[in-house]
């Protein structure tokens, strides 16, 4: 069993022992909206990307936002309550490193583990449920926002932009 499916088969158990309503869909590996858009049938607007930064003090971020937005790294880094130029993304090879995943299998729930996660205010928006990553490319976790956001032991702060 190789790094990514531990990951998974540990954020499964996660989920399954929380109660929290959920369903986990099996589909075609998918890393971007992009191409979430051409190979599954979720709304696009209801998908949470997660995306891992890494602060100079060496803690990772997970910012969990709508797929569909972008990260303001000013407002980010304001939230994490640094510098802009102390925040920087995870290069693929840091992602699958620090985390056990590959880039597009990041999950919000990965924080369990020791990063810090913030999830968008505009994605605790999304209703009824969102899509988010489970850890491996053919996954994919559908619960409330409000769930995963109790899940993933995260904040909520204002840190994306269209």
């Amino acid at each position: 069993m190789d790094g990514g499916s531990i990951v998974f088969e540990r954020l499964v158990r996660l989920v399954e022992q929380s109660g929290l309503a959920h369903v986990v869909h099996a589909h075609r590996a998918t890393h971007t909206v992009d191409e979430a858009r051409a190979n599954l049938d979720f709304e696009p607007e209801r998908i949470v990307k997660t995306v891992a930064f890494g602060l100079r003090n060496g803690e990772v971020v997970l910012a969990a936002l709508r797929g569909t937005r972008r990260v303001d790294y000013a407002r980010l880094a304001a939230l994490c309550g640094v510098n802009r130029r102390d925040l920087r993304p995870l290069s693929p090879e840091e992602v699958l490193a620090r985390l056990g995943v590959e880039p597009g299998s990041v999950s919000p729930l990965l924080g369990r583990a020791g990063a810090r996660v913030l999830l968008d205010a505009d994605a605790l928006g999304i209703r009824p449920t969102v899509y988010c990553g489970l850890g491996r490319p053919d996954r994919t976790l559908e619960m409330t926002p409000d769930d995963l956001l109790r899940l993933c032991a995260g904040a909520s702060g204002e840190f994306s932009r269209p």
